[in-house]
């Protein structure tokens, strides 16, 4: 192993293989200082394989590598599942100590550690600890745990992405009794505590001496880049501490550019570049280009008319101090021909679920790639039409009847003279009959942020929109995303499930967000770097779900910080849902808060229109539903009210201070607030205050025909009770528009079942659609569905076509079968189970072209719908 003792990493050396930008860096004292004999452990990670981690003091106070060694050129990553071990008893009888680390860090959010002196703790008691907490520095010791905390918090924020020198020193006042704490940050002393009450020596404990682990099992692993950690037994003065600050700016900044690895930054080969390049910056690392023109400094790629071999150069600057320059050899390809041009726009197309269309469907106008012009063309416009009206896109979808179609889309780019053609195949499905609604499901999130479970997805359902049932226990959920597995923060709040316009698609979008792994709402910081994403499931039967997917739809609005509780409803005019959350803008909003709703057009949940403030409020506005009645919107947020507008333009845009009392039926005009209309008071425990002090998360719903209790309409509209952690509170109108507490009331007759409900909503569905769900999820009741597949054949028969269907029965209940063709029906009774029957049905012609046969099936409790497809064909 390299560097048991690596000169440059001691304070008495800095080498010339740095260049200084800035020559106050070094001073002749900090060239020529020794490194204090104090030193016990010095760790410089140089690592480059296996899990021991050498002291390169004298000391032999060697340290291990504990969940996964990552070793990068002298330094090594800390990635959320690592941490290092260092010896019992490294700090054992001392009075005082210096611990100083050069760390680069990611994922400030959270209850975490950057490192722990001492023993364990848990949230009822401790072994004592001395750490640092790197979220909101501190430097802190106890003799227990937290409660027992003598601490001092810096003002000045570590930043993420940056090599930071951080340093604690602790050491006894005169007289004994007492210690004095100090926190520095680059050399610099950010806090002090002079009187800390627990010292060095009242640590009786020292078995859990970790880098980057808390002395608590519940908190996070710190997550970044440590290049250097040393300990002292003595409390090393500020300027001693500049000087270790400046040598290891050296060194991080010689390991930063070592590390960088630009082949593993980029998806396309460097040696054949042809789109912009991503050209790492974390650690202080800039860039130059040989060719500026070609390879810009930040990436931007611009390709020229031959192969072209670009030099890029990177430098690392630590606090001044610059790396010796590195050089990366990339070959940029020669543009491409104007054909080549528009073939890679075509290559870039994808329409979503193009073989199970179901709704309307994107057309793009222009290529992703060099923006080539599209024009399409539809092999059948009655069921894909690719023309679209004054108010509807390009891309209206017709079901057919009596089986799925086929149709195939032809697409043209055309760039700078050069053409070129693609087809594109779809299946559409056959017409869907939408029974009517009886039943609900309620998607929602659950607890206290206590566990990684609460902040997943729930189903419970009701028959009556009164009693609900939870589908799964808690600790269950039925919907789940993975931290560090590509699925966002690892929890996911605020769900709202949104059926298709036909009837049979579903589509879940919700919140990224875990205020568990981010440590609690008081470390979370979740509107000021949270996700601005939203995590989007689908489904055609609301039991088998796609695998989670995000959605980017907030991060072209400037700075923002999040984005919070989606929600979704289509519109009917423009063929398209219109999709609208809550963003953190600082600076970006005209009145008060910068919290304020936004709204984007989607066709498919996977390509979103540019989003457009669509509330802005003097109050934060985080929460907003929607329900269409007649010709009218009606919409409640939660902004500081429970505030009900309305409106017959969905997409009129809102900026004022408060809501506006008066307009036309193209802008949202104030209805109400629930306060008011209900002459709310007192307190929120009292359960009779309804402002948005006391309720947030507001979701309309309808009631079923069935459950309307001889009102010509029913609404419902939750509210969560979030100031009391009570869950959601109900109530009911019929008649949104009314302001008369008469027409509006509190719906004290809802059991919500066991589990508290948080921030989702409640859906109508069908009655076989419960089934299935109590079914899979519930595990009661019978499968609706029954397991038949088709198989089509054709064959001549004098010179004629005909179709041979056969229907397979995998279900284990006798199933009577309906097969209709374009040429006639076939019913066969009582298919039993695991057995196939086939049914002939002659054409009577001598050609047919491609077509689909349906196949539905029946039982006295589940029932089977498909469709198969058979090629054309000549006889004779």
């Amino acid at each position: 192993m390299r560097g048991r003792a690596r000169g440059r990493r001691s304070v008495a050396a800095v080498t010339g293989a740095v260049l200084v930008a800035g020559l106050a860096a070094f001073t002749p004292q900090a060239a020529d200082a020794a490194e204090p004999s104090s030193l016990l452990a010095l760790y410089d990670f140089s690592e480059t394989s296996g899990t021991l981690v050498h002291d390169a003091s004298a000391h032999g106070n060697d340290a291990t590598v504990f969940g996964g060694d990552a070793w990068r050129a002298g330094y090594m990553q800390f990635t959320g599942a690592n941490y290092v071990q260092m010896p019992n008893d490294l700090l054992a009888g001392r009075s005082a100590a210096t611990v100083v680390i050069e760390t680069s860090p990611q994922a400030l959010t959270g209850a975490k550690f950057l490192w722990n002196i001492g023993g364990s703790s848990s949230s009822t008691s401790g072994q004592g600890q001395f750490f640092i907490q790197p979220v909101a520095p501190r430097v802190a010791i106890t003799k227990t745990n937290w409660s027992g905390e003598q601490s001092v918090t810096s003002a000045t924020r570590l930043v993420e992405g940056q090599w930071q020198s951080v340093a604690a020193t602790i050491e006894k006042n005169a007289g004994g009794t007492t210690s004095t704490l100090r926190l520095f940050i680059n050399g610099t002393q950010v806090a002090v505590k002079t009187d800390s009450t627990v010292n060095l020596t009242d640590l009786l404990t020292h078995t859990m001496n970790y880098i980057g682990k808390s002395a608590y099992a519940a908190d996070s692993l710190y997550q970044g880049k440590v290049s250097t950690f040393r300990v002292y037994e003595e409390a090393l003065p500020g300027a001693t501490l500049a000087d270790i600050a400046a040598t290891d700016a050296a060194a991080a900044a010689t390991e930063t550019v070592a590390a960088l690895d630009l082949a593993a930054a980029n998806t396309q080969s460097l040696d054949a570049v042809e789109t912009d390049l991503t050209l790492p910056t974390a650690g202080g690392v800039t860039w130059t280009s040989s060719q500026p023109g070609i390879v810009d400094s930040d990436g931007t790629v611009t390709q020229p008319a031959s192969d072209t071999v670009v030099t890029l150069i990177a430098v690392s600057t630590v606090r001044g101090v610059q790396s010796t320059p590195r050089s990366f050899s990339v070959t940029v390809l020669k543009d491409p021909a104007a054909a080549d041009k528009a073939q890679r726009d075509l290559d870039a197309i994808s329409i979503s679920d193009a073989g199970d269309v179901r709704s309307n469907i994107a057309l793009p106008a222009s290529g992703a790639r060099y923006g080539s012009t599209l024009t399409w063309q539809s092999s059948d416009p009655a069921i894909v039409d690719v023309t679209g009206t004054a108010q509807t896109a390009p891309g209206i979808v017709s079901r057919p009847e009596g089986g799925d179609a086929k149709v195939t889309l032809t697409v043209t780019a055309t760039i700078d003279g050069g053409t070129a053609t693609r087809e594109i195949p779809l299946v559409v499905r056959q017409a869907y009959d939408m029974p009517a609604t009886t039943d609900y499901l309620f998607t929602h999130f659950t607890g206290t942020e206590g566990s990684a479970t609460d902040e997943q997805i729930y189903f419970a359902t009701s028959r009556d929109a009164k009693t609900f049932i939870d589908t799964r226990p808690a600790g269950s959920p039925v919907l789940s995303t993975a931290r560090n597995a590509g699925e966002g923060e690892g929890g996911v709040r605020d769900p709202f499930l949104v059926r298709s316009p036909e009837g049979d698609r579903f589509f879940l979008i919700a919140t990224d967000l875990s205020i568990y792994y981010r440590g609690g709402w008081g470390n979370a910081h979740a509107t000021e770097d949270g996700s601005t994403e939203l995590v989007i499931w689908e489904s055609t039967d609301l039991v088998n779900w796609s695998e989670p997917r995000l959605a980017d739809v907030a991060s072209e609005i400037p700075n923002a910080g999040m984005a919070w509780a989606p929600e979704a409803i289509w519109d009917d005019v423009t063929g398209q849902y219109y999709v609208y959350w809550a963003t953190r803008a600082d600076g970006n909003t005209a009145f008060g808060d910068s919290v304020d709703v936004y709204l984007s057009t989607t066709r498919d949940f996977q390509t979103f229109s540019t989003p457009v403030k669509w509330i802005d409020r003097e109050h934060s506005i985080i929460d907003t539903t929607v329900i269409k009645v007649g010709d009218w919107y009606y919409r409640a947020s939660g902004d500081g009210e429970i505030t009900i507008e309305k409106s017959k333009n969905l997409a009129a845009t809102t900026a004022s201070a408060l809501p506006a009392a008066t307009g036309t039926d193209q802008q949202w005009v104030l209805v109400g607030t629930l306060q008011s209309i209900l002459a709310g008071s007192g307190t929120c425990a009292a359960g009779t205050n309804y402002t948005g002090a006391c309720l947030e998360g507001p979701e309309f719903f309808q009631y079923n025909d069935d459950d309307r209790a001889g009102a010509q309409q029913l609404y419902g509209l939750l509210a969560d009770q979030y100031a009391t952690g009570r869950g959601y509170v109900p109530f009911r109108t019929t008649d949104i528009d009314s302001t008369s507490s008469s027409v509006w009331s509190k719906a004290t007759d809802i059991n919500l079942g066991a589990i508290k409900k948080r921030h989702g909503g409640i859906v109508p569905i069908t009655a076989e659609e419960y089934q299935r769900v109590m079914f899979h999820f519930a595990g009661v009741g019978t499968d609706p569905d029954l397991r038949l597949s088709s198989a089509v054949t054709t064959r001549c028969v004098a010179g004629k076509v005909a179709l041979a269907v056969s229907v397979t029965n995998a279900d284990t209940r006798a199933s009577d079968v309906v097969i209709t063709t374009p040429f006639g029906d076939k019913t066969v009774k009582a298919v039993q189970p695991g057995k196939t029957v086939t049914q002939t049905v002659s054409t009577r012609q001598a050609a047919i072209a491609a077509a689909s046969v349906a196949v539905d099936g029946t039982a006295s409790d589940a029932s089977y719908s498909g469709s198969t497809f058979y090629d054309a064909r000549t006889c004779g």
